[in-house]
């Protein structure tokens, strides 16, 4: 998370949001205060704007996957390690969920199976295989951060969740995720809470830091527009293909089922769609 005097840009994983925070210390007077973590109350009291950054679903599946061929990252780091989650989101016992979900608490972790689809960034099965395990409710528990936990696991994918978590729940209040189950439930919440007022997406990073920042008549010479824009981005992963080459119908059809939220918002196209256009 990134803050200063007038906005606070909150980092949704996989997005380009190193980047972007990296950006944002040159250009402003500012501050980083952790990496993923949650909003506090009092940010919200400030009067501040509030940034975030979005992804392609596709595309951000397989960057999350890429990166742990690489060794990288949270999941990877999760779900390759003989450990497994509690079920922190769900605290009563009397929910059916929490009872489905405690059968798997204390299962031994498929650490070995996860890290055969990591042994090639180059193969195609290999994606789909760990995409299929990553929305399977018997591996769900082994991704941690509470998604497993979490009622909204049943439904969406992690990209959701996480986007539920960082951009439309303040800290403290986690638990307000475990009531969402279907969705339209999830749609409720997203419009009722999400409080983003810019998105910088992805795809056209720059250009949509630069619009942003205009808001705030940031003053940026055309020097440093044309110096960003050559720099290379961070926490890239080592793939050489694109999505087209790593998906296949019913890989694309699991996430455009389970990221309806994202895709719909904002528009996102499936690769085989792209290709056509």
């Amino acid at each position: 998370m990134f803050i200063s005097s007038d906005l606070v840009f909150m980092e949704l994983h996989k997005t380009g949001c190193t980047h972007i925070r990296v950006l944002l210390n040159e250009l402003l007077d500012g501050e980083f205060v952790g990496g993923h973590n949650q909003a506090s109350s009092d940010l919200f009291d400030q009067g501040k704007v509030f940034l975030g950054s979005i992804r392609d679903p596709w595309e951000w599946y397989l960057s999350l996957w890429a990166y742990g061929c690489d060794k990288k990252g949270a999941i990877y780091n999760s779900v390759t390690k003989d450990r497994v989650e509690k079920p922190s989101l769900v605290k009563s016992k009397k929910t059916p969920y929490a009872k489905f979900i405690s059968l798997f608490a204390n299962h031994s972790k498929h650490h070995h199976k996860w890290l055969e689809t990591y042994n090639d960034v180059n193969d195609a099965e290999a994606f789909r295989t760990w995409l299929s395990m990553m929305h399977n409710p018997k591996y769900r528990m082994e991704l941690r951060e509470g998604y497993g936990a979490s009622s909204i696991s049943q439904t969406a994918g992690l990209l959701t969740f996480r986007y539920l978590k960082l951009f439309c729940t303040k800290a403290g209040e986690l638990e307000q995720l475990n009531h969402l189950s279907t969705p339209s439930q999830i749609r409720r919440y997203e419009r009722e809470f999400c409080f983003i007022n810019h998105f910088i997406r992805n795809e056209c990073l720059e250009e949509d830091l630069f619009r942003v920042l205009g808001h705030f008549s940031v003053d940026i010479s055309a020097d440093k527009k044309g110096d960003i824009l050559l720099r290379e981005k961070r926490n890239t992963s080592s793939k050489k293909y694109g999505s087209a080459f790593y998906y296949d119908k019913k890989s694309e059809k699991l996430v455009t089922k389970r990221e309806q939220l994202i895709i719909d918002k904002f528009g996102y196209i499936a690769p085989s769609l792209q290709q056509k256009a």
